[in-house]
């Protein structure tokens, strides 16, 4: 099973650079509220933010994905889910940007205490996942699947390119 971030009260994940996190302030992605996908540019560095619904995500590093939980009775067909997409039709392309490094992901509107906090903890449910990137250029690829009648789950995948 996936570790979940469960849910954002403003409906907008970042995935935040380590070096910028202490300088965030929760109010950068503000502009992009109604994105389902979109790239800020703060102090010259891409991040990445998935939103417009406050669904659970996690992150799959070896798919390089992004999931997002519509409705589902449990994850456990996830991974196989995901690996079955990956050769489908219907992929999206969305944005492109430039990642690389070390990055957490975590609602957009907390600050930069709370997700620091939240890393230290063990307290459940998690609030920030930390995330590992080689350095590229990558493009962002949207798809929704329905593993069956019950599930689905939104995916956001990072390709080089």
């Amino acid at each position: 099973m996936a570790t979940w971030i469960d849910g954002t009260d403003f409906a907008r994940y970042a995935l935040i650079p380590e070096e910028l996190l202490p300088m965030w302030e929760g109010t950068e992605a503000d502009a992009v509220i109604d994105e389902y996908v979109s790239v800020l540019r703060p102090a010259g560095r891409d991040v990445l933010t998935l939103g417009a619904e406050p669904l659970p995500v996690t992150w799959l590093a070896e798919p390089l994905v992004f999931a997002r939980w519509c409705h589902a009775d449990d994850d456990t067909g996830l991974l196989p889910a995901v690996r079955a997409a990956m050769p489908a039709d219907g992929w999206e392309d969305v944005v492109s940007l430039q990642l690389g490094g070390r990055y957490v992901l975590a609602d957009a509107a907390y600050e930069a205490d709370r997700i620091v906090d939240s890393l230290r903890s063990t307290r459940r449910p998690v609030e920030a996942l930390r995330v590992e990137l080689p350095p590229r250029r990558y493009r962002v690829q949207s798809l929704t699947i329905d593993p069956d009648p019950e599930t689905r789950f939104m995916l956001d995948r990072l390709l080089p390119g």
